[in-house]
């Protein structure tokens, strides 16, 4: 394998573990704003503490305030590996790799993910 197929091959490793590390970190953020909300509305519905409701609120806030950073920091590695997948998708020695399969793979995964939360 040359020295250009096997930097090929390191560049679709990192960036594909750059694209699963951060659709999970998305899916993360999503639960927890989940979860912070029903704390914060158990928590009035229990008038608990003013300081308390707040602190939870700002845990919230900051929930909400990842998810649309995520997202843009996930779409960019998307379109990042994608455009990697095809510069490479006609290089017979690549595209037949485990790493390039496993590309491909996350890729249809994480925009079947993002196209199911869009509609």
């Amino acid at each position: 394998m040359s020295d250009s197929s096997a930097q090929s091959i390191k560049q679709l490793k990192i960036k594909t573990g750059v694209v699963k590390r951060l659709h999970k970190e998305e899916s993360v953020y999503v639960k927890e704003v989940v979860d912070q909300k029903k704390v914060v509305k158990k928590m009035k519905d229990e008038n608990a503490e003013g300081a308390d409701i707040r602190a939870a609120e700002r845990v919230l806030r900051d929930s909400e305030m990842m998810v649309p950073r995520t997202r843009k920091q996930l779409e960019e590695a998307v379109q990042s590996l994608d455009d990697l997948v095809t510069a490479l998708q006609g290089e017979e020695s690549i595209s037949s790799s485990q790493e390039y399969k496993n590309a491909a793979a996350q890729l249809k995964e994480v925009e079947n993910a993002l196209q199911a939360q869009s509609s």
